[in-house]
């Protein structure tokens, strides 16, 4: 009887051992890759060079405080938004632009191991009146996506802004659409026609005829049938599902945006790697 109980307590010691010897080595591995990540934060990588993730962040309207906050998709307070984009970078995250994103894909740049891309739709007064203030506070590219029918009626900025923000460089403005239909109910025709039209009444309005054919779906809906209309177009396409960008399959005709809602930083991350995983 005793040797049997001794037989069971090496056994149990044994396997004690392996398990503190897996876990050890899952310990180290996971050390290893923190570590290896934090040395080679401010590395940049031309496409192809390195699998990157490049999550694209969608925000709305930019507001002073919580008393205006009806839905967190839609309204950030300034002192979220400001909170989320300084720890992002205090994280080693680095803001690019779409400019950025194009030269990247066409092998013609090199961008930050951890590139993210700051958006708003709409085109809502406080994205020039707080989301631009803290883009110039912190020398930051960001984009706004305005609706042609909605600019300079109340609550959203006028031409005027919007050339102000497009011609610093720093706040650059591209379509949400002629108007903001739900484009998978609308024939591909529809949706070519007035993207094309939105696209002009840009070039024109902002005095800029470089500007990127740059389109991102109201209400996120859209045909893949449309997607490849605009795709020949020449379109960069913006949807929000919530999945993260990756290079090694970036496709530039269906980028993927997510919202930050009013999440730390650390938890967007946190959550930026987890469908990373998710969606691989």
């Amino acid at each position: 009887m005793e040797k049997e109980e001794n037989i069971k307590i090496k056994k149990h010691n044994k396997i004690k051992k392996i398990i503190l010897i897996i876990i050890s080595i899952i310990i180290i591995a996971i050390s290893s890759f923190a570590i290896y990540e934090i040395a080679t934060v401010h590395n940049e990588y031309y496409i192809g060079e390195k699998n990157l993730q490049i999550p694209i962040l969608v925000y709305h309207d930019i507001v002073d405080d919580e008393s205006q906050v009806e839905y967190d998709y839609m309204q950030t307070t300034v002192e979220t938004f400001e909170e989320q984009i300084t720890g992002l970078m205090k994280l080693g995250y680095v803001p690019i632009s779409y400019e950025d994103l194009v030269a990247y894909k066409n092998g013609e740049k090199a961008i930050p191991k951890w590139s993210f891309l700051i958006t708003f739709d709409d085109g809502y007064t406080g994205v020039y009146e707080n989301a631009y203030e803290i883009a110039k506070k912190y020398n930051i590219p960001m984009t706004s996506f305005l609706i042609d029918d909605t600019v300079g009626i109340p609550g959203y900025y006028t031409w005027e802004q919007a050339k102000e923000m497009n011609d610093s460089g720093l706040m650059h403005i591209y379509s949400h659409g002629l108007s903001h239909r739900q484009y998978d109910q609308e024939t591909t025709e529809t949706l070519v026609n007035e993207t094309e039209q939105a696209y002009t009444s840009l070039v024109s309005n902002l005095q800029d005829d470089e500007l990127l054919k740059v389109f991102t779906y109201p209400y996120g809906l859209y045909t893949e049938e449309g997607r490849q209309a605009l795709e020949n177009k020449g379109y960069i396409q913006n949807l929000t599902d919530n999945k993260i960008n990756t290079s090694n399959n970036l496709d530039l005709s269906g980028l993927h945006r997510q919202y930050p809602l009013s999440n730390s930083a650390l938890k967007i991350f946190l959550i930026t790697q987890y469908r990373v995983i998710k969606y691989k």
